[in-house]
């Protein structure tokens, strides 16, 4: 990518700055999530959509379904690591450890929504288990979790909301060029 104000160029992947006047700056990274549109306009119906003239016809519908080609990317407390969409379709809710930070993966196949979560609340750390779709519970205070909010809907610690962590949805061969020693998350069955 380039800006057009000074013209630096970024990869998308690092949120670097690679060459140009602002060579050597990291962006920002805020939580996204890559949904499709029927999961979105649902969550957010009054939503408008910038209609531009498609450029490309290889990224139609039929271009993601193929879940090996992707991963979701992300930094862990030491290393950078990545979850394979093939890996949380076979396995959409993952409790993990990244590094020394507990980290909850959430997947649905039918939205393509990908979102990563500290388990830490205050100083409790949450293991979490699917009700249904749209919904979690964790084992330790028994409270209902909204899957894709990330907020608490029922128990305990109702109204409380998980911290959103970055990922990045990525082509799995573009993630390991930019992070050759990324540790893979695998779902344990």
């Amino acid at each position: 990518m380039r800006d057009l104000e000074t013209e630096t160029e970024w990869s998308h992947i690092l949120g670097e700055a690679m060459a140009g006047k602002l060579k050597g700056t990291l962006l920002d990274a805020i939580p996204s999530d890559m949904v499709t549109w029927e999961s979105w306009k649902k969550e957010h119906p009054k939503t408008t959509v910038l209609k531009m003239s498609r450029t490309n016809r290889n990224f139609m519908k039929e271009f993601y379904k193929d879940p090996t080609r992707f991963v979701l990317g992300f930094r862990g407390s030491l290393d950078t690591h990545h979850c394979s969409y093939q890996t949380m379709t076979d396995k959409p809710l993952l409790n993990i450890k990244a590094g020394d930070l507990p980290l909850l993966i959430t997947f649905n196949e039918k939205t393509t929504s990908a979102l990563i979560f500290s388990r830490k609340v205050g100083e409790q750390v949450l293991t979490f288990g699917s009700i249904d779709e749209e919904t979690l519970r964790d084992r330790e205070t028994k409270t209902s979790w909204n899957r894709s909010s990330g907020t608490a809907i029922d128990g305990s610690l109702k109204g409380c909301k998980l911290e959103h962590h970055i990922g990045i949805p990525s082509f799995r061969r573009a993630w390991e060029v930019f992070h050759p020693k990324s540790v893979a998350i695998e779902g344990k069955k």
